[in-house]
């Protein structure tokens, strides 16, 4: 029986993973900015230091941790220094503005963001 239980748990396991990974979505750094920014849940904050004013957003949906900081310019236009996407059971995937490897326009794969809604 504990035979059993364990082809049961692992296949369970197996369709969870498949499914996931039929769902995720893919998306640049850029949208993810985008999305980050207008999110109604997203949590922001400003802080000025040595007259160089940085913003800090966070927000959590859907199990995915997404965090991005900015250095706005005097005419007030953000400059992305940082973004990184967090999901359970995946590698984080991280964009640093200094990295000469990272791009804003690099596609990522995530977990479902958007909410989906049921057809009519």
């Amino acid at each position: 029986m504990p035979m059993k239980s364990f082809w049961k748990g692992w296949l369970e396991q197996a369709a969870s993973a498949i499914r996931e990974w039929l769902e995720r979505e893919m998306h640049s750094f850029a949208e993810l900015a985008a999305f980050i920014r207008h999110h109604p849940d997203t949590v922001r904050q400003e802080r000025t230091w040595l007259g160089l004013t940085y913003r800090f957003y966070s927000l959590t949906i859907n199990g995915v941790s997404l965090k991005m900081e900015t250095k706005v310019a005097r005419e007030g236009k953000e400059r992305i220094l940082f973004l990184s996407v967090h999901a359970p059971r995946t590698k984080a995937a991280v964009y640093r503005a200094y990295d000469e490897d990272s791009d804003l326009a690099d596609i990522i794969a995530t977990p479902p963001l958007s909410q989906k809604t049921a057809p009519v």
